[in-house]
């Protein structure tokens, strides 16, 4: 009986870690990696966005992770003119009744300067509720300690 137990145990805790995607994954996928203050992988973001300055195709994927660790990953292409962004929720555990998919088209996305914060926010989007989404927050003196 201890035996079918264990092997219940051993097969539950497979099946949710299967389904699991931990910054140690999302580090091994090359993401930018927002733990609410650091930023990992920051030159990777830099990198699309020159790209896209170039008017060139291109893409990269943010995983938020929430206090409790769930993550959202933020999918985000660039097909030469427009933002395509798909918001995956289906490794958050604590979704709730959202969508395991959301999905956004916008025009431009726009580096705002606050007093401590640089904020990058899709404009001029489609197929949501408000004209803009906010992307990303990067503390200045983290950005900052990046060359440019």
């Amino acid at each position: 009986m201890q035996k079918i137990m264990y092997l219940l145990l051993m097969l539950m805790s497979s099946l949710l870690s299967a389904d699991s995607y931990d910054s140690e994954k999302a580090v091994k996928n090359g993401d930018v990696i927002n733990m609410h203050g650091p930023i990992y992988n920051f030159a990777r973001f830099e990198e699309f966005l020159d790209v896209v300055k170039e008017g060139n195709i291109a893409d990269v994927r943010i995983t938020n992770y929430a206090i409790d660790g769930n993550p959202t990953l933020y999918n985000l292409t660039f097909d030469g003119t427009v933002f395509h962004l798909e918001i995956d929720q289906s490794k958050n555990k604590n979704r709730g009744d959202s969508p395991n998919n959301v999905r956004l088209s916008c025009n431009e996305l726009v580096r705002e300067v606050g007093q401590q914060l640089y904020i990058y926010t899709l404009k001029e989007c489609q197929n949501s509720t408000t004209d803009s989404f906010n992307l990303l927050n990067i503390l200045k003196e983290q950005e900052d300690n990046h060359e440019h």
